[in-house]
């Protein structure tokens, strides 16, 4: 599945968003780190299953044996989690309405781009259905992050979480 354009796609979905992270600001990276890395546990494990059933192919473009998506999860994944938490913590409508908009532009056309540079590819699994998944993955998140914010007093938090 490997080549020069894909690698490339692949090093740049690793690499480029974390020139973004500076802007989070010190307090913002601090309270969301938690579900980022939480979000990669369980896109790692997806992962794992994704490529043992076959319903997708990522191109790790390194570490050719792993099963993991690498560049999505230690780049694109993680970097988005932090902004979208950053932008709509708090109402979790709003959080909602940018996940499945993002989750959309994920599942479709963005797919539908890597396919065609050889980085990504649906195999056993329909587009929609990966949207599905995607956006499951999202409330499930945010619940995660909605119990941290019961039990830990971050710097810089709201006051109030709906």
């Amino acid at each position: 599945m490997s080549s020069k354009n894909s690698t490339i796609l692949s090093t740049c979905t690793l690499v480029l968003p974390w020139f973004t992270a500076p802007f989070l600001g010190k307090n913002a990276f601090v309270r969301f780190t938690s579900v980022a890395v939480f979000t990669n546990v369980v896109w790692s494990i997806l992962s794992v299953i994704a490529n043992n059933k076959r319903w997708w192919k990522a191109d790790p473009f390194f570490l050719k044996k792993t099963k993991i998506d690498l560049p999505f999860v230690g780049g694109m994944f993680f970097i988005t989690t932090l902004w979208v938490f950053k932008w709509t913590f708090g109402d979790f409508r709003k959080y909602f309405a940018l996940n499945a908009l993002i989750d959309f532009l994920l599942a479709f056309p963005i797919v539908k781009f890597y396919d065609k540079v050889g980085a990504f590819k649906l195999r056993k699994m329909s587009n929609l259905f990966f949207y599905l998944i995607i956006l499951s993955l999202a409330v499930l998140i945010y619940f995660y992050q909605y119990i941290l914010e019961k039990v830990i007093q971050w710097p810089g938090k709201k006051a109030e979480v709906r």
